[in-house]
């Protein structure tokens, strides 16, 4: 399973990290390369083949997308065209175009020390939840990545609840909503583990492994991470 932020023609130092960017054509080229050797499939379909097939004549591959950045709008017509399923993970908080995440006012003032967050990154920042809610092709599905983009491992276990409940009330009536939870940068505990099955939600880790065998959870590595010991 393969994860990206965000995808645009050209690199904007005021609204992302360089290193959660992917040039578009680079990631086309990336996708195209990768659909020579899977198949895609939706997170749904991976789940239900890691849980209940024993043997397995096809690689699959899953895609999915983190923090509901608008530059994934760069390419969902494309992954449309090309028959790939995509799970965005969205932080529910910054769909009001009027809030966001103090990794990226760290990044932006990284570049411009009195940049005006909302007028100049909050535009072209996330997406907004009209845009949200218009995507509702059956390629795409939506789910869970906390309300805020905050670390699950630092905060207590309420403060976790509440974040990814908050998450779930915001998303739960998206026509394309799925129970599937992924902790931002991966950080998690055995508590914050336990919190999400009693919710019915699935974990998604970030940890960069694959998955081969029947599991609770699901992995997750960079898009542009060396995988050729896949192939």
């Amino acid at each position: 399973m393969f994860f990206f932020h965000q995808v645009s023609r050209e690199y904007d130092p005021l609204s992302c990290w360089e290193c959660d960017w992917i040039q578009t054509e680079r990631f086309k080229e990336r996708i195209l390369e990768f659909k020579k050797k899977f198949t895609f499939i939706s997170i749904e379909d991976a789940r239900q083949k890691l849980r209940k097939d024993f043997f397995r004549f096809r690689r699959y591959a899953v895609l999915t997308a983190d923090d509901g950045y608008q530059s994934v709008l760069n390419v969902l017509p494309w992954l449309e065209e090309q028959k790939i399923p995509v799970t965005l993970f969205i932080n529910s908080k910054y769909l009001d175009r009027q809030s966001w995440s103090a990794i990226n006012e760290e990044q932006a003032r990284r570049v411009k020390k009195d940049v005006d967050m909302l007028k100049e990154v909050c535009p072209r920042l996330y997406l907004s939840r009209d845009e949200l809610f218009s995507l509702t092709s059956p390629l795409i599905s939506i789910g869970l990545h906390g309300h805020e983009h905050l670390d699950s491992a630092k905060m207590t276990l309420p403060e976790f609840c509440n974040n990814l409940n908050r998450n779930i009330v915001s998303l739960r009536l998206h026509p394309r909503y799925i129970g599937y939870f992924a902790y931002p940068w991966g950080h998690k505990s055995l508590a914050t583990d336990q919190a999400v099955f009693n919710m019915g939600l699935v974990p998604v880790y970030t940890n960069g492994s694959a998955n081969f065998h029947k599991g609770e959870a699901i992995n997750r590595m960079y898009l542009m991470q060396d995988v050729k010991l896949l192939f």
